[in-house]
């Protein structure tokens, strides 16, 4: 006869397998707090002697009050952004325009009634447009990060014009890849990102998926700050981003413009040979050719600006307020010549490829350091022979904690020049004869490819480069009465002559 199993001995072997699995599973747990990523979260405490503070959608952004910018002041309005929130709903027949991007226009070092923004508004106003102006930079953004503000906070001030101006940190080297970052925030929200085996266990899996593994969630514990420097934004996503923004402003009624930025190194003309940051200014003007609608070089307007180059930046690379001031007019006038705002520039409703942009330069990692890095805020015990805590007036924004010590957080940093190795290109120049101003040049691949265009107020001479192994390509002049007259230039040719009758 069988003799049946006690319960007892059952429910033994249910307890006793439960307790084997709890200790392994406290045993991987253990052993995964050693190499588990951290998620990257704000470690500064906020105060007014710093311009940023956490944010849990973007990374970092600023809080409401006054703050230290540098030497001067700077005030942050209710909606987390650099002065006074607009008036909404927008007054009826009034245009606003937002200007994004980073520290250069957000007014790193200069007074609030002194930004781009402010200067912009002004000239505009005198030349009798009723519109005003949110500045909606902040230091250290890229592409990636003002997306999220844009849909945050930019669309709800009701603008008709979107001005971007992010390249500088997009372009920059460092150890992240925004995108990364951003996902990586979306995890501290699971109730299981508590378990160092559940990050450990995600980063696994998404390199098994092609991911970047650990850098999903971005940090490991023992490591040192990453040896591997790569865009903060690769050069295809800044392109797709700046045409996502095109059409993002074309859905909520805005038109949109691009303004490429300065440094004392391009003004002074310090880098014949090209630059690592290159292919950027080449995508952001192929973004905008392609949407037909405005890139304001910052570069030019410094030049043409008879102050003293030093005069007019506060750094190596943010403009002061004679180089705002700079910029705005050329910003004024290369709207008005582009019939703005009764010519909305809304862009196209086509979307920009970007799969044959590359990124053909050498960036060089340079000193770039846990210190000077915007992410150096996001992770604790950062060790690369410069702690975070060490404070770098060239660099940074410095502020004290209430322990004392001193903290860095994003802000002022020197984009990597890099090196190029391929074809820098060649110059078109030439002359426009007749014609009703304002006259655009545009420039275009024998295929058709756009390559670059610009605008003149009356007729006279041009210059626009051509980056690549290009030998010849069609210029096209088309002045405001819709006249339209085609040429040939080929590399190493005479100056152009284009007429109208």
């Amino acid at each position: 006869m069988l003799r049946r199993r006690p319960a007892r001995t059952n429910q033994f072997r249910v307890v006793a397998s439960t307790g084997v699995l709890v200790a392994a599973l406290a045993l991987l747990e253990g052993a995964a707090t050693v190499l588990a990523p951290e998620l990257p979260v704000w470690r500064a405490p906020d105060n007014s002697a710093v311009v940023m503070t956490g944010s849990e959608t973007r990374l970092w952004g600023m809080t409401e009050g006054v703050r230290k910018n540098g030497t001067v002041t700077c005030s942050i309005g209710p909606l987390g952004l650099r002065g006074a929130a607009p008036v909404v709903p927008r007054p009826p027949g009034r245009q606003r325009i937002i200007v994004v991007g980073d520290s250069s226009f957000f007014g790193h070092g200069i007074p609030d009634d002194q930004t781009l923004a402010v200067q912009l508004q002004a000239d505009l106003q005198r030349r009798g447009i009723d519109a005003d102006v949110v500045n909606g930079a902040i230091p250290g953004y890229s592409t990636e990060q003002t997306k999220i503000l844009l849909d945050e906070v930019g669309w709800g001030t009701e603008p008709t014009l979107l001005i971007s101006g992010n390249l500088w940190s997009d372009n920059n080297a460092d150890g992240f890849r925004d995108a990364d970052l951003l996902k990586s925030t979306a995890l501290r929200h699971n109730p299981l990102a508590v378990s160092a085996f559940f990050r450990l266990s995600v980063a696994w899996i998404d390199r098994a998926r092609g991911g970047t593994g650990p850098r999903l969630v971005t940090w490991t514990k023992d490591s040192v700050w990453p040896e591997a420097k790569e865009r903060r934004v690769p050069l295809q996503d800044y392109a797709n981003n700046l045409d996502f923004m095109v059409h993002a402003a074309r859905e909520h009624g805005a038109g949109m413009a691009f303004i490429s930025p300065a440094n004392q190194g391009l003004v002074n003309g310090e880098f014949p040979h090209g630059a690592g940051w290159d292919p950027y200014f080449a995508a952001q003007k192929a973004v905008a050719a392609f949407h037909h609608v405005p890139v304001i070089s910052a570069v030019d307007a410094m030049v043409a600006d008879p102050a003293a180059v030093g005069d007019k930046f506060v750094d190596q690379m943010h403009p002061s307020s004679l180089g705002a001031g700079a910029i705005a007019r050329a910003v004024a006038d290369s709207l008005i010549a582009a019939g703005w705002p009764q010519n909305p520039l809304s862009g196209s409703d086509e979307h920009f490829d970007a799969s044959g942009l590359v990124d053909d330069a050498e960036v060089r990692p340079g000193g770039q350091s846990a210190k000077y890095s915007p992410q150096a805020q996001l992770f604790p015990d950062v060790v690369d022979g410069s702690a975070a805590n060490s404070e770098d007036p060239d660099h940074t924004e410095p502020g004290e904690n209430p322990g004392g010590a001193v903290t860095t957080v994003p802000g002022p940093t020197p984009p990597n020049q890099g090196t190029r190795t391929t074809d820098h290109g060649w110059d078109v120049t030439g002359s426009v004869s007749g014609g009703t101003g304002p006259i655009k040049v545009e420039v275009s691949a024998p295929d058709g490819r756009p390559l670059g265009f610009t605008n003149i107020l009356v007729p006279g001479a041009f210059k626009m480069h051509v980056r690549g192994a290009e030998e010849e390509v069609r210029v096209t002049v088309t002045d405001a009465a819709g006249r339209t007259e085609t040429v040939v230039s080929v590399r190493g040719g005479a100056v152009l002559t284009v007429g109208f009758p």
